[in-house]
């Protein structure tokens, strides 16, 4: 709900962009004036750390008429919405548009910037890497694996191939024993990756 308490429905959908606060597609009631009686809206962003899908954009919506539905243009997989705000967003430019029950609509944009993280691999990631990647079994000599117990050849792998890196990861493929890492512990590998995998 919007602070009067009007009711908002969630609409993953394509957004027609609208360039007025008055939807002259939406054909509102003859002589109904949107501008004063249709809904209004503004947008905070928050940026996304290290390039992953965990923006937000958060919408303060004012006015409107009966029960309101939100659309956000583009639509990222896995986007969720809730107490006025859509998360799980990947840097880039929103469209949102609010419609009341009149057909009166308000749009905006919004901007989910990269934020970096300033990560040091020998504070936030080696850790990591030392207790749940280059231990008995996985990525250590005599394996037939890259030997993660030497920081080059970690550096190699995340320079050379990052998406695969990334990608194992994102989908718990590794480690392949134990719980999974932590969404902050892989924030902080990807943080490092994207900041040039640096020996720091």
């Amino acid at each position: 709900m919007n602070k009067k308490g009007t009711l908002i429905n969630v609409i993953i959908t394509t957004v027609i962009t609208v360039l007025a606060a008055c939807s002259d597609d939406g054909n509102p009631p003859p002589g109904l004036d949107c501008n004063v009686t249709g809904p209004s809206i503004s947008l905070m962003s928050t940026p996304s750390l290290c390039g992953e899908d965990n923006g937000e954009i958060a919408l303060t919506i004012d006015g409107g008429t009966g029960n309101l539905t939100v659309n956000i243009d583009p639509q990222p997989i896995g986007i969720e919405f809730a107490n006025n705000t859509f998360t799980s967003l990947e840097p880039g430019t929103y469209t949102i548009d609010v419609v009341d029950a009149d057909n009166c609509s308000s749009n905006a944009m919004a901007t989910v910037a990269f934020n970096a993280g300033n990560v040091s691999y020998q504070d936030s990631v080696d850790p990591i890497v030392q207790a749940r990647c280059a231990i008995a079994g996985c990525h250590v000599a005599g394996t037939g694996l890259p030997d993660y117990t030497i920081f080059s050849v970690f550096q190699a792998r995340a320079n050379n191939d990052p998406g695969n890196v990334r990608q194992r990861l994102k989908i718990d493929d590794m480690p392949r024993s134990g719980d999974p890492l932590s969404a902050e512990e892989k924030a902080a590998i990807f943080c490092w990756i994207d900041e040039g995998a640096q020996d720091n």
